[in-house]
C-alpha cells in the first residue's frame, strides 16, 4: 500500500520531488483501460493512484522524442529545446560517467552490438534499431503543489515499470501500468516555469537512476543498488550537469536546523521520520559523500570511480569500497574527518575551493562545510552516523557499543588520532558497522560544552552554522518524491524481451 504523499513546509525553503521509483499503486484503484495511440499512464504523487492522460509529439531529437501533454502550454521552441540539452549535453555525460558503452548480448542465438546504455535499455522494451530514443514526457504532474511559498512540487521521474509489456500487468496481485517505453516524465508547471536550469538537472538526477536500474537490475545481479549508492551517484548527476556543487545541499549541511550535527546521514536512509526535514540530511550528506570519493580519487580513476561502482558485482558499501580502494571504517572515519577540516591537503575536499572556503557561493555567509560539535556525553548511533564534541584533555571512552570507533582531530594537521586515549581539538564518535539494517549502538563524547574552545575550527557553533547557510535561501532543495510515497522495492523485473 502506498503512503500518502506529505507535503512538507520548509519555511523559505522550496523542495523539488524528484521520483527514481519503483512506486505501486493502490489496490483499490479503479482498473484502467488499454492505451490508444498519444495516450499515457501517469501517477497521481498526492495518492499512488494511476491516470490516462493524452499527449503530442512536439519534438523528435536525435536521441529522444519529446511529448507534451495535451493543453500543458509547452511550445514547440521549449520542446526543441530541451531535446538539444537532452543530446548534446545532459545524455553524454551520464553515459560517460556512468554507462556501459560498446558492448554485445547474445539473445535467442543472436549476437547484439550496443553503442552505450542507453541504446540498450529501448532495444529491451522494443526499440527499432534505427531509432534507438527515448521518451521524454512533459506533463502536468499531479503533487499537490499550490503555494510556492509553502508546496513542494515534483520536477519529474523515471519509473521503472515502464520496462514491462505496455498496459495492466497484474503481478504478486498488484496492478503494475506500463507505458511499455525507455522514458523520462518532467513536470512543466512549476516545473519548467520555475527553473529551467534546475529542470535540466533534475533530467540528469533521474536519467541516472534509470541508467543504474538497467545495469544493475535488468544486466547485473537482479538486485537493485542500495538506496544510499543509488541516490548518491544521481546527486553526482546533478553536479555534471551543473558543473558546480549544487549549493543547497552544501548550505543544509550548515543549517542550524539540520540533524546531521547529532549524527544523521546518508547510510540509513530515511530513518529519522519523526523529524520532518531529516531526510534533506540524507541528501545533502549523501552528495558530500560522492563529491569527496571523486576528489579523493587518483586522477587515473576519477574518470572511471562511478562508473566502477555501478556496474560492481556488489550492490551495498562493497561496491563503493571496492572502487575506492578502501575499507568502509576508513573511509567513514576520512570524511568524517574532511567535514571537519575540508581544507585538510591530504584528506580534504581537495580543489574544491567552494566547499572548503564558499568560493563563488551566491551567499556571502558561507564559509565552505563547516561541522557543530554537541555537547552531550553520550549518544546512540545509527550505522554511518557520527558526531564530533570538543576535546579539552586526552579523552579515554567507556565501553561502547560493537561498532563504535573514535578518533581525535585536529586543524591544519594530517595526523587523525585513532589511538585511545583520543587528543586533538574535537573527537569524532561514529558508528562503523557495514550493516544498515542494523539497529543503533551506544557511544561517548567528551560533554564539553560548543562554549568552551580550544582553537577557532572547535568555536564553530550552531548559531555560525546557521548564518554561513544563508538565511531565507529559496534555492530548489532536490529529493525524490518516492521518499514522499515509500520506498517499496518489490517491484518485477521482466521486461519486453
Amino acid at each position: 500500500m502506498v503512503k500518502k504523499a506529505a507535503i512538507i513546509p520548509v519555511m523559505a525553503l522550496l523542495f523539488v520531488m524528484l521520483a527514481s521509483c519503483d512506486l505501486s499503486p493502490d489496490l483499490n484503484e479503479d482498473l484502467l483501460p488499454d492505451l490508444e495511440e498519444g495516450f499515457f499512464y501517469a501517477q497521481n504523487i498526492t495518492d499512488g493512484k494511476f491516470y490516462v492522460l493524452e499527449a503530442e509529439i512536439l519534438y523528435e531529437g536525435e536521441k529522444c522524442v519529446i511529448w507534451a501533454e495535451i493543453g500543458s502550454g509547452v511550445t514547440e521552441e521549449q520542446a526543441k529545446n530541451i531535446a538539444r540539452e537532452y543530446d548534446t549535453k545532459i545524455r553524454q555525460k551520464i553515459v560517460d560517467t556512468f554507462g556501459k558503452k560498446d558492448f554485445d548480448v547474445e539473445y535467442r542465438n543472436e549476437i547484439y552490438h550496443f553503442s552505450d546504455i542507453l541504446d540498450y535499455a529501448n532495444w529491451l522494451v522494443g526499440g527499432d534499431e534505427d531509432d534507438r530514443k527515448l521518451t521524454i514526457l512533459l506533463l502536468d504532474i499531479k503533487d499537490g503543489f499550490k503555494d510556492p511559498e509553502e508546496d513542494s512540487y515534483v520536477a519529474g521521474y523515471f519509473y521503472s515499470v515502464d520496462f514491462l509489456r505496455k498496459g495492466r500487468n497484474r503481478i504478486n496481485n498488484r496492478n503494475y501500468y506500463s507505458n511499455g517505453r525507455d522514458m523520462m516524465y518532467v513536470d512543466t508547471d512549476p516545473g519548467l516555469k520555475e527553473d529551467t536550469i534546475q529542470a535540466y538537472a533534475t533530467f540528469a538526477h533521474e536519467l541516472q537512476h534509470l541508467v543504474n536500474y538497467v545495469t544493475t537490475v535488468l544486466i547485473g545481479r537482479d538486485k537493485a543498488m542500495d538506496i544510499w549508492i543509488n541516490e548518491g551517484l544521481s546527486a553526482y548527476a546533478e553536479y555534471l550537469y551543473l558543473e558546480k556543487n549544487p549549493e543547497e545541499k552544501c548550505l543544509w549541511m550548515n543549517d542550524s536546523r539540520n540533524t546531521v550535527k547529532t549524527g544523521n546521514n546518508f547510510f540509513v536512509w530515511g530513518n529519522h521520520g519523526n523529524e520532518p526535514l531529516a531526510i534533506m540530511d540524507d541528501y545533502a550528506t549523501v552528495y558530500l559523500f560522492f563529491r569527496w570519493l571523486y576528489l579523493q580519487a587518483d586522477a587515473g580513476l576519477q574518470s572511471r570511480i562511478f562508473h566502477d561502482i555501478i556496474t560492481s558485482s556488489h550492490y551495498d558499501y562493497r561496491a563503493v569500497t571496492s572502487a575506492a580502494g578502501k575499507d568502509w571504517e576508513n573511509l567513514l572515519r576520512t570524511w568524517f574527518a574532511a567535514n571537519y577540516d575540508p581544507k585538510n591537503a591530504v584528506y580534504g575536499y581537495k580543489n574544491d575551493l567552494y566547499l572548503q572556503e564558499g568560493r563563488g557561493s551566491n551567499y556571502p555567509m558561507y564559509k565552505g562545510i563547516r561541522v557543530t560539535p554537541i555537547g552531550d556525553r553520550s549518544i546512540s548511533l545509527y550505522p554511518g552516523e557520527g558526531v564530533y564534541s570538543i576535546i579539552n584533555n586526552d579523552f579515554t571512552p567507556a565501553v561502547s557499543g560493537t561498532h563504535i570507533r573514535y578518533a581525535g582531530l585536529s586543524n591544519n594537521t594530517n595526523v587523525i588520532n585513532t589511538s585511545s586515549p583520543y587528543s586533538g581539538n574535537v573527537l569524532l564518535t561514529f558508528n562503523a558497522n557495514t550493516n544498515n539494517g542494523a539497529g543503533r549502538e551506544n557511544g561517548y563524547l567528551t560533554g564539553v560544552s560548543p562554549s568552551i574552545t580550544t582553537s577557532p575550527t572547535a568555536s564553530r557553533t550552531a548559531a555560525d552554522n546557521a548564518r554561513s547557510a544563508g538565511a531565507g535561501q529559496t534555492r530548489p532543495f532536490v529529493i525524490d518524491a518516492w521518499d514522499m510515497l515509500g520506498r517499496n522495492q518489490d517491484v518485477p523485473i521482466r521486461v519486453w524481451r
